[in-house]
């Protein structure tokens, strides 16, 4: 009887603990995605590693570089996005499986454009976006 317990006892721990793990990704171009785990808020642009940090609501690229707009979360908070701030990032695109390119930003959105000129981006379209707002905000 205490082995059937046992083991009802344990496979309930198990069970519980995988249930609650969620998250999703989508692809942008070559091993490059954005990422979240367990909340939307925690979404970022990768390659292997986190390149633009929480919350990526805007990602497009060309043949040479991605870009990304991003609200950073707020003060002392892992859970909460400040809409107010937009930072702009540029990313340049590399074949290599880790990133050993430069990645520009952030910058406001004046930065961002001097920045666009200086690599000759020509009309920056932002193809992948994300909600800012959710129902349950």
């Amino acid at each position: 009887m205490k082995k059937i317990i046992f083991i009802v006892l344990v496979s309930i721990l198990l069970s519980s603990c995988f249930g609650l793990y969620d998250y999703g990704s989508d692809a942008i171009v070559d091993d490059y995605e954005t990422l979240w785990i367990d909340i939307y808020e925690s979404r970022s642009l990768k390659k292997g590693e986190i390149l633009v940090p929480a919350y990526v609501f805007a990602v497009g690229y060309d043949s040479k570089y991605i870009y990304s707009k991003q609200h950073p979360l707020a003060e002392n908070a892992t859970d909460k996005i400040n809409r107010n701030v937009i930072n702009y990032y540029i990313i340049e695109r590399t074949e290599s499986g880790f990133q050993d390119k430069p990645i520009f930003g952030p910058f406001n959105k004046t930065g961002f454009e001097k920045k666009c000129t200086e690599l000759s981006i020509k009309n920056p379209e932002f193809k992948l976006t994300f909600p800012t707002k959710w129902h349950f905000d």
